[in-house]
């Protein structure tokens, strides 16, 4: 195998491959369209980033049989922290070959991130390839971040909780502006260890409630709101394998500790779903750290994943190395 620098001559393969490894993923994700699918629009999507930074392709006998190439944030994950990052569709390589092909590439971009001041390396992949994810994982990554879908359909078994559910309306926004301090809180703490981020104030709410797309689900301990699940119709801010015209994306999630397992968020997200789906959607998607032990026992018992997101902190980096240097 014959690792080269990734030129314009090598689009048209490189989005052919990407959108054969992708129409398998679909094949067990009912859910997911085809937006990925359109070769015209990976080889477009590539050619930017190229036109950036240089990328990478392997081929075997002058065919490509695997490509990769990237981004570089800074800020990476509100951490202040400069990151090179591999979205789903910026690298791709053939069925049983992973284990050979992606370390190499890794080898070499690993040079050209460490030049740049990269505090973090980063890559997502479709959910649907243990063989890449294990060569990852021998590769110094961890899973930190997963994209799920699911048809805007009730759930399989019927919510019970003893938990009062309704939307929220303008007037409760001041409380859940004291819920997402709450929320906010927990992400910075134990176990999860997020960088701290500003939450949504009332007013915040307000103008996220004034969207008819968007909607907000409280659950309820007789007049008390103890728990929200937040779903926007507009931003979907996730990996781009999610990201399509009737989706619409949990952008927050939070009950109180004392009412956990009783239901509560079980019956806010089937209320939410029988919403949107009057609404006109089809899919409903979400974003969850693994990292965080409540969402990751929550969420993949009604969504399937569709993108792993892997990261990497190398020891050799200075984590004092300011952004942008």
């Amino acid at each position: 195998m014959e690792l080269q620098t990734f030129t314009p001559q090598y689009l048209p393969a490189a989005a052919e491959l990407f959108v054969r490894n992708f129409r398998t993923l679909r094949a067990s994700v009912a859910a997911l369209p085809a937006t990925l699918e359109d070769t015209a629009l990976i080889s477009h999507k590539l050619e930017r980033l190229l036109a950036r930074h240089p990328g990478v392709v392997v081929l075997e006998h002058g065919r490509l049989v695997g490509y990769l190439v990237y981004m570089i944030l800074d800020n990476f994950r509100d951490t202040g922290r400069r990151a090179a990052y591999c979205p789903e569709w910026a690298h791709a390589v053939q069925a049983g070959v992973q284990a050979k092909v992606y370390p190499q590439m890794y080898r070499q971009v690993g040079e050209q991130w460490a030049a740049q001041g990269c505090q973090v390396h980063a890559i997502t992949l479709l959910a649907n390839d243990p063989q890449a994810l294990q060569t990852w994982f021998w590769s110094g990554f961890g899973l930190a971040v997963v994209d799920a879908v699911r048809p805007l359909q009730p759930l399989e078994r019927p919510a019970n909780s003893a938990l009062r559910i309704r939307q929220a309306v303008m007037a409760d926004a001041d409380a859940l502006a004291s819920l997402e301090v709450e929320h906010r809180r927990y992400y910075s703490a134990s176990p999860v260890f997020m960088a701290p981020r500003a939450g949504m104030s009332a007013d915040d709410f307000r103008q996220f409630l004034a969207q008819p797309d968007n909607s907000v689900w409280l659950a309820l301990d007789g007049s008390r709101p103890v728990g929200f699940l937040r779903l926007d119709g507009y931003e979907l801010d996730g990996a781009d394998a999610i990201v399509f015209p009737g989706t619409v994306f949990i952008s927050g999630a939070f009950i109180l500790p004392d009412y956990r397992g009783q239901g509560g968020s079980t019956a806010m997200l089937e209320a939410a779903l029988r919403h949107h789906a009057a609404l006109g959607k089809t899919c409903c998607a979400v974003d969850f750290e693994t990292f965080n032990p409540d969402a990751a026992a929550f969420w993949p018992q009604h969504f399937q994943s569709v993108c792993l997101s892997l990261m990497r902190v190398p020891e050799t980096v200075s984590l004092d190395i300011p952004a942008g240097k």
